[in-house]
């Protein structure tokens, strides 16, 4: 019986991480750009096009549409499907390492918070104060909930805003002020250690891409890129990953 409740939650959270994917989509596209989430429906871009119920079925909508409208045969964007698809992922793993847990809603709603600002940074280069507002103390209570010390998440803000602020202001700019509020949040919900760890991580991400797309050549040397989805996945490996880490680490000294 248990196992089977096991495999129910399972599906029932990698359904439910590609829906929710759907809609911070949408919040990662619109609120940067101060627009409603809720109206108007979804649409194309490019020709208006309002998406009909099997047109938003994560993944296999677009895949059904072969990646094109249904109204013009315009181009959709591979981004979508693929932030679906890794919500997804994120979701079922997270359910299948800590199962009916706090932790795991924690998981939930932390890699939402990251899919959509992900999401903005790649459409608009932006951050939006509004989605960490909202998010911040609802993680902030989860990570309580699911065992942080009283002081554990407070320490890894301080942390992160104080790394991520120094940076900003030795690289004059170079770093974007939504990244030093973002590393804040995530100094919340992942305390001191592995703030530092995440930190480390979106850093070596981040550097590999910006050279493959140079080696691409499909930026320029001092062209800037979105920061936030290598900081999204630094940070949810850590948030899975970090104590297998520091178990191996430790193992080799």
């Amino acid at each position: 019986m248990t196992k089977l409740l096991d495999l129910i939650g399972l599906i029932y959270s990698i359904v439910l991480g590609a829906v929710i994917t759907s809609f911070t989509n949408v919040v990662g596209l619109r609120v940067p750009q101060k627009q409603s989430i809720v109206t108007p429906r979804s649409h194309c871009p490019s020709c208006g096009h309002v998406l009909s119920a099997w047109e938003l079925v994560p993944v296999f909508g677009y895949l059904f549409l072969r990646g094109k409208c249904r109204g013009c045969g315009g181009r959709i964007a591979p981004t979508y499907p693929l932030f679906e698809l890794l919500g997804a992922i994120g979701y079922g793993y997270s359910f299948w390492l800590y199962g009916f847990s706090g932790t795991t809603l924690l998981a939930f709603v932390f890699l939402s918070t990251l899919l959509a600002l992900a999401m903005s940074d790649l459409s608009t280069m932006l951050v939006p104060n509004v989605i960490l507002l909202y998010t911040a103390p609802v993680l902030l209570a989860l990570a309580y909930v699911s065992g942080a010390t009283w002081w554990g998440p407070l320490a890894g803000a301080l942390l992160g805003f104080s790394f991520l602020a120094t940076v900003f202001f030795v690289s004059k700019g170079g770093l974007g002020a939504g990244d030093v509020k973002l590393f804040t949040v995530i100094g919340l919900v992942l305390g001191p250690r592995d703030v530092l760890v995440a930190l480390f991580l979106a850093s070596l991400i981040g550097a590999v891409v910006g050279l493959a797309l140079i080696g691409l050549k499909r930026i320029g040397r001092k062209q800037p890129i979105p920061f936030v989805p290598s900081i999204a996945l630094g940070t949810m490996l850590t948030f899975w990953f970090s104590e297998r880490f520091f178990d191996w680490y430790f193992d080799l000294l």
